[in-house]
């Protein structure tokens, strides 16, 4: 009996140890990716010396509609870190290629084996929401306010709007179901979500975000944890605050709304409407037809683009003044690197993932506990949605972190006929 006692304290410690240290790193990403390479890298080793010292199990233990879900994405890695293998110029640009994929199965991998109660979900979410509650204001105030802003590539735009649409799914469900009591944090929470991706500056992330808030804004007044009354006063609260920013930086911010409004309207254009992005679009669509099949790899863009810009008169409608670097478009960054059967992968998983979150979300929203469904059902809509225009996978070194851990955790989520929440919290 006492040997048994040990062994569960033993489990206890290192299983406790892997799952802290993953989720600050994942918290923590924004930081840079030294972050959450150094929680990945700890939490491994930790599952590993309990697989070698206590016989704990390595696997994970799955419904059918996440196994399904988990095939599509094995196969989306096979095929697009191996298919190409011929067409690569060297064992350095393929295995840094590779580890792209590689590391996003690695995110989900982690979630699911150390994310997997109701109330491991819960301190997860705190923790993501805490860290980066502190840290969105140094991204959102950019370059004025610079004290935590060691992660360069949060100076640009669309990465600032990346990083919001993660975020804003765990802001609002926080704040309308965890801190339903606490009014004065439900809007602060609210009203910072919002605000970091008006300042991201890109119509994209807001077109996208309009998007996650009709969603939240459905299911939240189907559960009735919102009324017209809060969201009056929310709407106040932004207009009194942005005018407030605005006055203290001066026409800054004026000059940034104008020209993002000016392209939202500017359908007539189709240049100025995707911000040049036509041109981008065309180029990766040729490049694609080099090996449709099997892709030409994840780190290549650059280097092919540069090889057959002379033969792409007929591609883009204007001369681009500077080298591409990847598609600005998820779905062409998955064909050009894996090719039409990775797309056709990865797009199954997705799909059926969106479906499984969607299903069980509507029985979730009427509980007070975190509704995971719904965070994850907005977030995988959402970057969908974002990816006709940008690319999660260009952030997989810093805040897509995020996403691969959402992704995960909520294919371990037992349906209503597995298991209550008692019994999904002693999991």
């Amino acid at each position: 009996m006492i040997y048994g006692l040990r062994q569960r304290l033993s489990l206890l410690t290192y299983e406790t140890f892997a799952f802290w240290i993953y989720t600050l790193g994942v918290a923590m990403t924004a930081f840079g990716p030294v972050a959450h390479y150094i929680g990945w890298f700890l939490a491994l080793l930790s599952i590993v010396y309990g697989r070698i010292r206590y016989n704990a199990p390595l696997a994970v233990k799955l419904e059918r509609d996440s196994r399904q879900i988990i095939y599509f994405l094995f196969f989306f890695l096979l095929w697009s870190m191996f298919a190409h293998i011929p067409y690569v110029d060297s064992f350095y640009t393929w295995g840094k290629g590779a580890s792209i994929p590689l590391e996003f199965l690695t995110g989900l991998y982690l979630a699911m084996r150390l994310i997997n109660t109701s109330d491991k979900r819960k301190v997860f979410g705190l923790a993501v929401v805490a860290v980066n509650l502190v840290f969105c204001f140094d991204v959102m105030f950019r370059p004025d306010f610079f004290m935590l802003g060691w992660n360069a590539s949060l100076d640009n735009g669309n990465s600032v709007a990346s990083y919001s649409l993660l975020l804003m799914p765990f802001f609002f469900c926080y704040a309308f179901w965890f801190f339903e009591k606490k009014i004065i944090l439900q809007y602060f929470l609210s009203l910072t979500s919002i605000l970091l991706i008006i300042f991201s500056f890109s119509s994209g992330g807001w077109i996208t975000a309009a998007v996650q808030m009709v969603i939240f804004a459905f299911y939240a007044t189907a559960s009735k944890k919102t009324t017209i009354r809060s969201v009056v006063i929310l709407i106040i609260g932004l207009f009194f605050l942005l005018f407030t920013i605005v006055s203290v930086f001066d026409n800054g911010p004026i000059a940034s709304f104008k020209r993002e409004i000016e392209q939202i309207m500017s359908f007539n254009d189709i240049n100025a409407f995707t911000n040049s992005r036509k041109d981008i679009w065309n180029v990766s669509l040729f490049m694609t037809k080099i090996h449709p099949v099997t892709g030409s790899g994840w780190t290549t863009f650059r280097t092919v683009f540069e090889k057959e810009r002379i033969n792409m008169e007929g591609a883009i409608s204007q001369s681009l003044e500077h080298d591409v670097s990847h598609p600005h478009n998820m779905y062409l960054s998955i064909l050009y690197s894996g090719g039409f059967p990775a797309l056709l992968f990865f797009m199954v998983a997705l799909v059926l993932s969106i479906k499984k979150s969607w299903s069980r979300l509507r029985y979730e929203v009427i509980s007070d506990e975190i509704p995971w469904n719904l965070i994850g059902f907005i977030l995988l809509v959402s970057m969908a949605i974002y990816g006709t225009n940008g690319d999660v996978f260009e952030g997989r070194r810093d805040v897509s972190v995020i996403f691969w851990a959402v992704w995960g955790l909520l294919l371990v989520i037992p349906g209503r006929s597995q298991s209550s929440h008692i019994s999904d919290k002693r999991a």
